[in-house]
């Protein structure tokens, strides 16, 4: 291949891209940056206790205890 044909297609892409007009973002897309951030934050409850985990936590309380009243076993 011809070393300035490859040079003029890199040429030829990166004037492409570069004269590309982008459209206009509406007034509700979080990335135009006329639009004001929000005030208002969601709720957001990750760290919450949810049912499963009252589950698991019962379970290794139960084990833990069983644990405990268990006598320790000695090598012989």
């Amino acid at each position: 291949m011809n070393p300035y044909f490859a040079l003029l297609v890199a040429v030829g892409l990166l004037t492409g891209c570069a004269t590309a007009l982008l459209p206009p973002l509406k007034a509700d897309d979080p990335a135009n940056p006329s639009v004001p951030e929000t005030t208002v934050r969601p709720h957001s409850d990750t760290l919450g206790v949810d049912d499963l985990t009252k589950k698991t936590r019962r379970i290794f309380a139960k084990a833990a205890t069983e644990q405990e009243a268990s006598p320790t076993p000695t090598p012989n």
